[in-house]
């Protein structure tokens, strides 16, 4: 039998990209911007008539978060394009339309056809992971507190509340505070322990029951101060 045929045209393909729920640009070799969905206007603030045709780095200005960029004329993914090399996905800071931070996880998809700059096309897919990047920044100051009264006291657990007052872990509900502490999300916990992100979401609502916490940052606390995670691996919890 002959082989059927696929034809999308090339506005069906962008349509496509326009209802993502991701944020979605493409640049060419010249890193100017040609598509800019829906998500990326909302996501980033940049009205996408604003964009186009606008150097992708002047418009995003992503660094690593600490003053050193990322995002700059000498792109080290469009170098990575022209080496055929594999692109992983990466976190940037970058500046929305409004002027405030926010933290992107990138993922990139180039498509090069000969040396022209013109002919390659660099697709970046992103998702806001802001919330994820502030929690794991306060997770991070807990446990470098944690660290230095553990080195100036010989022991963390000192202050810790009394073992017959706080309700026992099952298996499960320690392996969920412990991805916890690593700055997991819900998804991504759900992913490891391959159990649904209801079911995941179930177990942290019995984790702040038995601690007596409201969110995920005062139960990691309550944990480390309560010796309820591994400190052999306190260097590792993130």
């Amino acid at each position: 039998m002959p082989k059927a045929e696929l034809k999308i045209s090339a506005s069906e393909i962008f349509k496509g990209l326009d209802d993502m729920a991701d944020g979605v640009f493409i640049v060419d070799g010249n890193l100017r911007i040609h598509i800019w969905n829906k998500a990326a206007e909302e996501i980033l603030g940049f009205r996408k008539d604003d964009v186009q045709g606008q150097f992708c780095y002047q418009i995003l200005r992503g660094s690593n978060g600490e003053g050193n960029p990322i995002c700059s004329k000498h792109c080290r993914v469009l170098n990575m394009v022209k080496e055929s090399k594999p692109i992983s996905s990466y976190d940037t800071q970058v500046r929305t339309g409004q002027g405030e931070n926010c933290w992107l996880n990138m993922s990139i998809l180039a498509v090069r056809s000969g040396q022209n700059r013109e002919n390659m096309m660099i697709t970046h897919i992103f998702r806001d992971i802001s919330q994820k990047k502030d929690d794991e920044i306060i997770l991070n100051q807990i446990l470098e507190k944690a660290r230095r009264y553990q080195k100036n006291t010989g022991n963390i657990r000192d202050e810790k509340v009394p073992d017959n007052q706080v309700e026992k872990l099952t298996r499960r509900q320690h392996e969920v505070l412990t991805l916890l502490a690593r700055g997991f999300s819900t998804r991504e916990i759900a992913d490891s322990l391959s159990i649904s992100q209801y079911t995941v979401r179930n177990h942290i609502q019995i984790i702040f029951q038995k601690f007596q916490v409201n969110n995920r940052l005062e139960a990691v606390t309550f944990a480390l101060k309560n010796g309820l995670l591994d400190q052999k691996n306190g260097a590792d919890v993130l």
